[in-house]
């Protein structure tokens, strides 16, 4: 059996699927208390068994998984910077507390542990392409914006330490901006594509010249598959992005011709929408050589093929165009108020402190 936390979310759910498809069991932990949406196909094929799980409880953590997981994927997380602005309490506890439970869970049942980073621990690092090696450079600590990044690393180092200490089988995947169907709209591409498909002009902030790799889920899940199965894989990390640098002014001219739309995009100023202290990460670059040489992976899918499977999926499925640009952030994490579980002594955020934001 292989376990896929945060199975309900938009990589969860995708990997879910892949395992299924290739005969495996798999045990999808959420915390959802009926089957998530993005389940429902799964659900409908044997091998799928789903449990209410807060990841961030180590005894529900235990609980869910029942008998001896061969492998565990932890995809559960808050996601978003939506969501980590709003509250760094909740995205810090959730990163951490989760991957403790998780890891701990992995060394009882002698399972994998496949943990699933972000591209966000290289910060603002000015030297692209990005190895694995590269090193992390960060923004002014005080700032909110960095907490998922900081989350990010220090999970990565809980996740060496259960190998090296613990002998914990485990590899890290650190993705690089993907998109695909179902993903919620509040990230540059599903967004744009459920404003343009709705008849609202996409925004681009600023000059739009920040660039990004842009990376389909069915690529990024091949790579996820690949770590779970690589023994050569194991205490490893691995970028997993495609390597084709495109700005944001070129990926929301792709997402237009994508839905077939002849809407001008609208500039705003990005410290007008994100406040004064806003700062752009000009370039995201992953050097994904490693992946190629250990694991044998390599991304296939540009972004004019990726689109349009994207835009085909949006227009099949009405609701998510109705959905408010945003949705929901977690995926099998509990949130525990604006606050988290520090308490209600929390000041105020003054405009000192506004995070810095990236569209």
């Amino acid at each position: 059996m292989i376990a896929v936390t945060g199975a309900g979310g938009f990589l969860g759910s995708h990997v879910t699927d892949a395992l299924l498809a290739r005969g495996e069991t798999v045990r999808a932990l959420d915390l959802a208390p009926r089957l998530p949406e993005n389940l429902e196909e799964a659900a409908t094929r044997p091998g799928f068994s789903y449990r209410r799980c807060d990841v961030t409880r180590e005894s529900q953590v235990e609980k869910a998984l029942g008998g001896r997981p061969s492998a565990v994927l932890h995809a559960a997380a808050t996601v978003g910077v939506d969501a980590y602005v709003r509250s760094p309490t909740t995205t810090i506890e959730s990163s951490v507390l989760g991957t403790l439970a998780v890891l701990r869970a992995c060394r009882r049942a002698k399972a994998r542990c496949v943990y699933l980073s972000s591209s966000e621990v290289y910060g603002r690092n000015p030297r692209v392409p990005w190895a694995e090696t590269a090193d992390r450079v960060l923004g002014d600590p005080t700032l909110d914006r960095w907490s998922y990044s900081s989350s990010k690393g220090l999970c990565e180092h809980l996740v060496n330490a259960a190998h090296t200490e613990l002998g914990v089988p485990t590899a890290i995947a650190r993705p690089f901006n993907v998109y695909g169907p179902r993903q919620r709209p509040a990230f540059v591409i599903p967004i744009t594509v459920h404003r343009v498909l709705n008849g609202e002009r996409p925004i681009v902030y600023g000059d739009g010249a920040q660039t990004r790799c842009f990376t389909y889920v069915g690529d990024l899940v091949d790579g996820l598959v690949r770590c779970l199965d690589s023994e050569r894989a194991i205490g490893e990390a691995f970028n997993l992005g495609f390597p084709r640098e495109r700005s944001i002014d070129e990926a929301v001219r792709r997402v237009l011709e994508a839905c077939g739309s002849d809407l001008e995009p609208r500039r705003e100023d990005p410290r007008a929408a994100f406040g004064a202290g806003f700062d752009e990460v000009p370039r995201r670059i992953p050097d994904v050589r490693k992946a190629a040489r250990v694991l044998g992976w390599v991304p296939r899918t540009d972004l004019p093929a990726g689109l349009a499977s994207t835009v085909a999926w949006a227009r099949s499925h009405p609701e998510w165009l109705r959905a408010p640009v945003g949705g929901a952030p977690a995926a099998g994490i509990r949130s525990r108020g604006a606050r988290g579980t520090l308490g209600a002594g929390r000041r105020p955020r003054s405009p000192g402190r506004r995070a810095r934001r990236s569209p």
